[in-house]
């Protein structure tokens, strides 16, 4: 399979270019260079594996500028990608549909890294441990088989903010911008904002209340309950119930046995929580504690909700696999964050390309770009066809595909 890509698929030119205002021709070039090639590169898909590899690119050293020192407005890129989505959800939305605003965050490890700006140790949950890396606080809006990443934000701490002269914000300060600027489609009826122990709090509960959301979150299991008025942490109260009073659930093909509680949790007046036990070979999996402030709803449906947040952790393995949003190896803030606006745009297209072919092959993200891949290998056949056609002789074919 060649890795050299000679040309850019019309609807990804014609998506960047919907999106991009005010760029020069040379920088829009390095726009689609970059997203082309992270869609259809193989491997670790690095800005030099870019340069290398893609007809249209210049060197590596005008990549990196363009991303650290070029003159282009990259909050105005990102507002337009945004309105752009916006555009396509009010669009493509069936009427009273009910949707998930899910928030996350997620760790970029480099360890080996020494002058890259703004790394600290944050909690990774897939090594259980504290990674020298840099933290990006997320959202995606879920509606029945849509699944689209809109907002991020890296989480600097305030230490390095105060250095560089940046705003500090807090993991759930970014998470409240995100919820207080989300834009609900019209069909929507109900939007429920979903997140995991971490972001479930008080702070963001009110936020969402106040923008007509619900939230269901997990929380911890030393949350407060009030049964008949005896206030006790859930890891307490769990002691007390009888597993014979325990309703038996079915979401997604898994079991779960549960215990429902409504009244106050917390500081909060009233929400249903549900201790969930998922039922295995062995017995009964550690319980997991899920709070809803839509006390209309039974516990299925809570469940069911709640594992739509789920496709922010498989959008994450897309990011990271398919898109090497973890991959760069720039120092500048600068450069970082006009990195993750660009992988972010190439996810959104490989996403609303999805949607829109609407083809029963094409269900996943992965079968997109395999799709898109195909593409680039018969462009890259028909290139060599038409240079043959021309008398190009072999040796200049191949320098003008860099592999001479």
């Amino acid at each position: 399979m060649p890795n050299n890509i000679v040309s850019i698929n019309n609807e990804l030119y014609n998506y960047l270019n919907d999106v991009n205002y005010g760029m020069s021709k040379p920088q829009f070039n390095h726009l689609t260079t970059i997203v082309n090639g992270l869609i259809n590169l193989p491997g670790t898909k690095t800005l030099s594996e870019i340069a290398e590899n893609v007809y249209s690119a210049k060197d590596k050293s005008c990549i990196c500028k363009f991303l650290s020192s070029s003159r282009w407005d990259d909050n105005l890129l990102n507002r337009n990608r945004i309105n752009y989505l916006n555009f396509f959800l009010e669009n493509n939305i069936a009427p009273e549909s009910v949707g998930f605003l899910v928030i996350d965050d997620t760790v970029n490890s480099k360890e080996s890294a020494k002058r890259m700006q703004g790394l600290s140790y944050n909690y990774s949950h897939t090594e259980s441990k504290n990674v020298w890396s840099h933290c990006v606080v997320t959202s995606n809006f879920v509606t029945a088989d849509k699944s689209i990443p809109l907002e991020y934000q890296p989480y600097y701490k305030e230490e390095f903010c105060n250095r560089v002269k940046k705003d500090f914000k807090s993991k759930v300060d970014i998470a409240k911008d995100f919820i207080i600027s989300f834009k609900s489609p019209s069909n929507c009826k109900k939007v429920y904002c979903l997140m995991d122990s971490w972001y479930t709090s008080n702070n963001l509960i009110e936020t969402a209340l106040l923008k007509g959301y619900h939230l269901i979150g997990a929380i911890k299991s030393n949350r407060k309950i009030s049964p008949l008025g005896i206030s006790l942490q859930l890891s307490e109260f769990e002691k007390y119930i009888d597993p014979n009073t325990l309703d038996l659930v079915t979401v997604k093909g898994k079991n779960y046995k549960i215990y429902t509680y409504e009244g106050n949790v917390a500081k909060f007046p009233n929400a249903k929580v549900l201790i969930c036990y998922e039922v295995s070979k062995d017995g009964f999996e550690s319980p997991v504690y899920l709070m809803s402030t839509d006390i209309s709803l039974d516990s299925e449906t809570i469940l069911e909700y709640y594992l739509h947040r789920w496709s922010i952790e498989t959008s994450y393995k897309y990011f990271k696999g398919n898109l090497g949003f973890d991959k760069y190896r720039i120092r500048s803030i600068v450069s970082i964050e006009r990195y993750f606006l660009i992988v972010f745009l190439a996810y959104n297209f490989l996403e609303l390309f999805r949607i829109t072919v609407s083809h029963k092959t094409l269900n996943t993200i992965g079968k997109v770009q395999k799709h898109l891949n195909n593409l680039m290998i018969k462009s890259f056949v028909c290139f060599i066809y038409e240079k043959s056609k021309q008398n190009v002789n072999l040796e200049d074919i191949l320098i003008e595909l860099k592999i001479a």
